[in-house]
């Protein structure tokens, strides 16, 4: 499980960070953007110090958290996970209000990555 979570983060990281390079370029912070495909390129290596921190340090013991919590219960797991990682999403809102949206998305983007390798089977050896 821990290495399916590792695996889960960096997809997550890499992903969270491509996205948000095309929604929201670097340059759109300090006013218009001039030359789109140039910020959108020069923008990863900025979010990247943001987000693979953000995702490691926070969202994966929160990740850990949700499932030791979920898999205790019978019926609603996925619900109740689904609810987990909203909350834990929009928990930042108190530090971070403005980039809320942002954790919200990475959050479920999380649980989305996490929910496809889970149900990856994995191939059988023969011996």
């Amino acid at each position: 499980m821990f290495k399916r979570k590792i695996l889960t983060a960096l997809i997550t990281s890499i992903l969270s960070v491509i996205i948000i390079s095309f929604i929201t370029p670097t340059d759109s912070f300090f006013g218009e953007v001039h030359n789109y495909w140039k910020s959108v390129l020069q923008s990863p290596p900025v979010f990247s110090v943001y987000v693979f921190p953000a995702v490691f340090l926070y969202g994966l013991p929160v990740s850990l958290l949700i499932e030791k919590i979920t898999t205790k219960m019978e019926a609603g797991q996925l619900q109740f996970s689904i609810i987990g990682y909203a909350f834990f999403g929009v928990l930042p809102f108190f530090l971070l209000w403005y980039f809320t949206i942002y954790s919200l998305g990475i959050s479920l983007l999380f649980y989305l990555v996490d929910y496809i390798l889970s149900k990856k089977k994995k191939p059988e050896t023969v011996m």
